[in-house]
Formats: C-alpha cells, structure tokens, sequence
C-alpha cells in the first residue's frame, strides 16, 4: 500500500506501507508487516517492523510488537513497545556499520 501526506487507517493491512507522509492509526486499525515513512501516530496495534523517517508516537491504547528504527520515539501511559527500537534511521546505521567497516580493515592492514 502506498499513499502520501496524511492518511488515516481504521482497517487491517497485511504486507508492506511505503511512502512519504504520516499514518494515523485509529484503535481499530492492524497492521501486520512492514512499515517506512515519515511518521507514525498509533492508537491500534502493528506487527513487524516500523522505520519512521521522523518520529513514532504510541498512544494510550497503541501497541507495537517488532522493530522500531526512528530518530524520536514517544510513548504515552499505556502505550506498549515489546521489540527492538533503534534511535536514528535505518540508513544511519548502515553508515555507521560501513564506517565501522572501513575502520577494522584500515586497522587490520597494520
């Protein structure tokens, strides 16, 4: 599924959201794969993983099972994270990993 700017979900999706904009959740709406773009305001449940290019914010009744990657991560009472977050975006940490890389075999060469 794909959309831009803001779109609202209130039903279930299975598979993969691409796209640039926000995802309001409501406490209805299920998601069961995987998730990229800007931001996301959950009030449902998501299985799987979310990389928000902005910030993921779980609200009161928001659950979120899987892997967040997201520069700003907020949750409010109630809200429930059970999974992996990373703080910054996905492609930052493949940076950092290839830096790391570079590093090790400059390293090794000595």
């Amino acid at each position: 599924m794909t959309f831009e700017g803001l779109f609202r979900l209130d039903g279930k999706v299975e598979g993969e959201i691409f796209r640039s904009g926000t995802l309001i959740m409501s406490e209805t709406a299920f998601i069961k794969g995987k998730v990229e773009l800007d931001a996301l305001i959950l009030n449902g449940m998501v299985e799987g993983e979310v990389n928000a290019k902005e910030r993921v914010e779980i609200h009161s009744k928001g659950k979120l099972y899987g892997t967040v990657f997201t520069p700003t991560l907020v949750i409010q009472d109630g809200g429930i994270l059970e999974g992996n977050c990373k703080m910054g975006s996905r492609s930052e940490d493949e940076s950092d990993l290839e830096r790391m890389g570079k590093t090790v075999s400059k390293n090794s060469d000595s």
